[in-house]
């Protein structure tokens, strides 16, 4: 055999390995997206939910039901779904909650802030003594650093959203 052909085996394998692995992890991504999706549907059937709002993160689904004011957030927690159904008119606010490690100043002079930043979660606070619930669209562990400004962006577009549909109601319950 020439060199020419050992080099081009070399080459051809160097390539194909990293690409079948990348195809493959694509495809399971997929596949546990296409089932937390099917979950986050059947439970939108079973509630009789309609949604004028989705949102399709890496862990969870959030959908909208404006007319019926309820939310239903679906995340995936060690290959098991968890839902909640969120009634808007039990909810106080809705704010953007941002968590950071601790940052050591003299790391911080060399890193960025969103290096230090671990979440970025849509936090619902509720008029009773319930629990805080929080639809997470960053973490660093699933997350990269790169997406950090687009999950942020959509994250305040909800918080946006909902937060004028809190005021309406709460200005429709004072007349």
């Amino acid at each position: 055999m020439s060199h020419i052909t050992i080099a081009l085996i070399i080459v051809l394998t160097i390539i194909i390995i990293p690409l079948i692995l990348v195809i493959m992890h694509n495809k399971q991504i997929r596949m546990r997206e296409n089932s937390m999706l099917s979950f986050f549907k059947k439970v939108a059937f079973v509630h009789n939910f309609s949604f004028t709002g989705q949102e399709v993160l890496r862990n969870t689904v959030l959908g909208l039901d404006g007319p019926k004011r309820k939310i239903l957030v679906v995340e995936e927690k060690n290959k098991n779904y968890d839902s909640h159904i969120i009634d808007l008119d039990e909810v106080d606010s809705c704010k953007v909650k941002k968590i950071y490690a601790a940052i050591n100043i003299n790391d911080y002079k060399q890193n960025r802030p969103e290096e230090y930043l671990q979440s970025i979660a849509l936090e619902f606070t509720f008029k009773t003594d319930t629990q805080p619930l929080s639809a997470y669209f960053y973490r660093n562990a699933d997350n990269s650093l790169y997406e950090i400004r687009e999950l942020e962006t959509r994250v305040r577009n909800w918080e946006t959203m909902l937060s004028k549909m809190l005021k309406v109601k709460t200005l429709s319950s004072i007349s």
